[in-house]
């Protein structure tokens, strides 16, 4: 509390509290002009209050007491008029300290200023798809309505002048990072900066003023010139990449308060989990491709096995030369028509090419014999698809080729071979299977029948659709020749 004289308005009393404000002794103050206690620039705004508040009582804001030592106290003013001895006019001024608020303010909004930034990293970590998008999120965050007006973050070089180059930046003032060079090798002019030296011993580091800063000197001029006051760095594990830094700069003389400090810290840490995180994401993609790549190859590979054994094989009957080719392109028509998913297509594909590669161990005469076989004859056709089965279930085919090729002779009703089964234990793509091969074999010449036509084979196959052939199956096989017009090559 001070008391001034309103005609000459010097300072009349003074309170203890004056006292530990002003930085001055009672004896000091009283005498003072209440101008002195004010900034040169206040003083004629606080004139203007002071006649004011000689009429009425008031509420004076957004003054500063300068305190003996000049340091600036943001205070707030209130005044009243009093009558004292001899009628002399005083009046009564109760100043309040603000600095707590102000700080508390400040805090406020940098605590506000970093949820954003928290929100916004979030949303760039769960978006990022590149370690550059990433960054590139994260340092637009930082700067925009902040005062902080530079933010960018380095990758150690390898090279021999190990150069901390910068993945990205942005803010009014990113043009300061042109052709700057900055260091991580101790022994280098360019590495006592707060970049280099976050990089090398792992630990935040804060300049609060670079005009104070010895390390700063390399940069100095150039970052006077950018209007910088203040500098960040913080330490990041980016994983593979190694360590990166973050540095961020400001316009004014210390900036970097504990509760900025501590929120560079937290959001280093998200961007190096991030990088760690993209670095595995893109190892990953690049192990799928590699896995991609190999099962393309081994599937031309195994293409080519198959093509070869099916060439092998109606070399040895020529009769049915083209057979396995026909049963294949309709297997796979049917299969489409049907919905399956790419890996059974295939897979009935394959086995459709290879179905009779158990004949192998048939002889030829039998294979190429004119009129029916015989009962024994009979016997060795049908151990074909077992047979079949024997020679493809170690090939490393997707889908249950060989399982296929075993069935594609069994039926619903279990009147099939070789194992009779029923129903739901056949699989579907052998039901497919099925119904393709007696369709192509029905519509094509064997040396012991002439062909008796596709018309005559579709009815055949709807006969006995639902008791031994699937009816889905039939269904979709009768709509190809029906209403789709396939026709067998």
């Amino acid at each position: 509390m001070l008391v001034a004289n309103a005609q000459t308005r010097r300072l009349v009393e003074a309170s203890p509290a004056a006292e530990k404000l002003t930085g001055r002794s009672r004896t000091e103050l009283i005498g003072m002009s209440i101008s002195d206690l004010h900034p040169e620039c206040e003083v004629a705004r606080l004139q203007e209050a002071f006649d004011r508040s000689l009429m009425e009582r008031s509420v004076i804001e957004e003054f500063h007491v300068q305190r003996i030592d000049g340091a600036l106290v943001p205070v707030r003013i209130s005044t009243s008029f009093l009558l004292g001895s001899d009628a002399e006019q005083l009046v009564l001024a109760v100043f309040r300290d603000m600095s707590e608020l102000a700080e508390q303010e400040q805090q406020l909004a940098v605590k506000k200023w970093a949820l954003d930034v928290y929100g916004a990293a979030s949303i760039a970590l769960m978006r990022a798809r590149t370690a550059e998008g990433l960054v590139r999120d994260i340092c637009e965050a930082i700067t925009r309505e902040s005062p902080f007006s530079l933010a960018w973050v380095g990758f150690a070089d390898r090279g021999s002048e190990r150069r901390i180059r910068h993945g990205y930046s942005a803010g009014p003032a990113a043009g300061y990072l042109e052709d700057l060079h900055i260091s991580h090798d101790e022994h280098s002019p360019y590495a006592g900066g707060p970049a280099g030296q976050a990089w090398r011993t792992g630990c935040l580091q804060v300049v609060e003023d670079i005009a104070q800063e010895r390390g700063f000197e390399p940069w100095f001029a150039k970052a006077e010139g950018a209007g910088f006051r203040s500098v960040l760095s913080v330490p990041i594990d980016a994983g593979d990449e190694g360590r990166a830094v973050l540095t961020v700069y400001s316009t004014e003389r210390k900036a970097f308060g504990p509760v900025v400090v501590d929120a560079f810290r937290h959001l280093g840490a998200q961007i190096g989990l991030g990088l760690q995180s993209l670095a595995q994401s893109e190892r990953l993609e690049l192990e799928r491709e590699k896995r991609e790549a190999a099962q393309q190859e081994l599937g031309r590979a195994l293409m080519g096995v198959v093509r070869a054994i099916s060439t092998t094989h109606e070399m040895r009957d020529p009769y049915t030369a083209g057979h396995q080719e026909h049963v294949a392109e309709l297997a796979y028509a049917i299969s489409l028509e049907l919905g399956m998913d790419e890996v059974t297509r295939q897979a009935v594909q394959i086995a459709a090419q290879l179905h009779d590669v158990g004949k192998i161990s048939i002889p030829v005469d039998v294979l190429t014999k004119q009129g029916m076989p015989t009962e024994a004859e009979w016997v060795l056709l049908k151990e074909h698809p077992e047979n079949g089965y024997r020679i493809l279930k170690d090939v490393p085919f997707r889908g249950e080729v060989a399982e296929m090729v075993r069935q594609h002779h069994e039926r619903l009703d279990g009147s099939g071979y070789p194992r009779g089964l029923k129903g739901g234990e056949i699989l579907p793509g052998a039901m497919v299977l099925a119904v393709a091969d007696i369709v192509e074999s029905m519509g094509s010449a064997r040396p012991y029948r002439p062909s008796c036509g596709v018309d005559e084979a579709l009815k055949e196959i709807e006969r006995e659709a639902g008791t031994r052939l699937d009816l889905a199956t039939v269904m979709a096989c009768v709509r190809l020749f029906r209403e789709k017009g396939f026709e067998l090559k």
